[in-house]
């Protein structure tokens, strides 16, 4: 079966819960005939050797209406995340695609009916026939169709079975299957939600910095490069004019632009050079944003402080690159005299590395006595960096 996602945005989170949630109702559309089949005392086997056919049509039914329930989950979980609410303020759910599967799955209820009707077929078996077809057809539809549905098959069950208390158990059991089915709806509905809303907090956040990073920049440099518009166009006036003055006021341009090409160099240092216990705690909850468990050995006074800079950098490149190529759930952080260490899961891929533009990018930004190696196996994926590697091979 396909559990492949339409939206590659949403998280694994959302990817476990739906698979969670969509083998769940899968396992709720197989059991409850054969949970129906026992609250009205039929056995399989004598209801294969008295009617085979029928028997067999409910045996299909069952697997088609697995299917269908699937096919609707995938269906739903791959459209965009709807943003429309019931009237509890909740996320509207059950509202599933109706297509061909479920045709399928209520095509062997009506050849049961028709052999119930002739008289060639055990009542018992259409019961549990209309089960699966009311469950599968519930989860797609509003809950108050659902429970409808599920009031019209206590009807049928009395009618079939000649007694309202004999219908009694297999009706409550229908009516289970239905609410569980649908809070499982909901639970998944609400854990897309914090999803969808976890990544748009970690885009805002992007966003955030890089407008604070602009201004910065829009500050330092905006004054300084008017003031040397207005102070070229003197200089041209007076050049024109052969005024002395020309020249003074050329050098007084050329001292601004280069007083503010110092401060975008310290503007910029600043921002790529951050504080390492900074940098560590900053790579630490974005790890754990992601859900991922962040073991961290030794802290950012372990490292000497002329490597410190290099370490907070290692920390940022690393820990993006691990969101970025990896899907992780434990990573490690270590930090020691001798350098920095990032192991984690979810890295599947051949045991030699390639190296892409953000490792070749961190060699480059190392010092000429650091090494960077990386390791891959079984899924698990280690960066370790060493600041005074002896000679230094990298």
């Amino acid at each position: 079966m396909d559990t492949t996602l339409g939206d590659s945005t949403l998280g694994r989170q959302w990817s476990v819960f739906f698979a969670y949630t969509a083998w769940s109702v899968v396992g709720v559309l197989v059991m409850l005939p054969l949970g129906v089949a026992l609250f009205a005392g039929l056995s399989v086997p004598q209801a294969f050797a008295a009617d085979p056919i029928s028997s067999a049509a409910v045996t299909l039914q069952i697997g088609l209406g697995a299917w269908s329930g699937w096919r609707a989950l995938a269906v739903w979980a791959a459209a965009e995340p709807s943003t429309a609410r019931d009237r509890w303020d909740l996320p509207q759910v059950g509202r599933l695609p109706t297509d061909l599967t479920l045709a399928a799955t209520g095509a062997p209820s009506v050849l049961i009916t028709g052999t119930v009707l002739l008289g060639g077929a055990d009542p018992r078996l259409l019961l549990i026939s209309l089960s699966l077809l009311v469950t599968t057809a519930a989860i797609r539809w509003r809950w108050e169709i659902g429970m409808a549905c599920t009031l019209i098959f206590g009807a049928v069950a009395a009618a079939l079975s000649g007694s309202l208390t004999e219908a009694i158990s297999p009706a409550t059991l229908v009516v289970a299957a239905v609410i569980m089915t649908r809070l499982s709806l909901w639970l998944a509905a609400m854990v897309r939600e914090l999803d969808t809303a976890r990544q748009a907090q970690a885009q805002l956040a992007v966003a955030e910095e890089r407008l604070r990073f602009a201004r910065d920049l829009h500050d330092v440099t905006g004054r300084d490069l008017s003031v040397i518009a207005v102070k070229a166009e003197l200089v041209a006036q007076l050049a024109e004019r052969q005024d002395p003055r020309a020249v003074e006021h050329g050098r007084e341009a050329a001292q601004i632009a280069r007083t503010s090409l110092a401060e975008i160099r310290a503007l910029v240092r600043g921002y790529r050079e951050a504080d390492l216990a900074t940098e560590l705690r900053g790579t630490a909850s974005l790890l754990r944003s992601a859900h991922a468990t962040v073991t961290i050995e030794g802290d950012a006074e372990d490292v000497p402080a002329r490597h410190a800079g290099t370490a907070a950098w290692v920390l940022r490149e690393g820990g993006t690159n691990i969101l970025r190529h990896g899907d992780p759930s434990t990573v490690m952080i270590s930090l020691h005299p001798s350098g920095v260490t990032l192991v984690n899961d979810g890295a599947p891929g051949p045991r030699e590395v390639h190296e892409g533009s953000g490792l070749t990018g961190m060699r480059e930004r190392l010092g000429p006595r650091a090494t960077l190696s990386t390791h891959r196996e079984d899924g698990t994926f280690t960066l370790d960096v060493r600041f005074d590697a002896p000679g230094g091979t990298r």
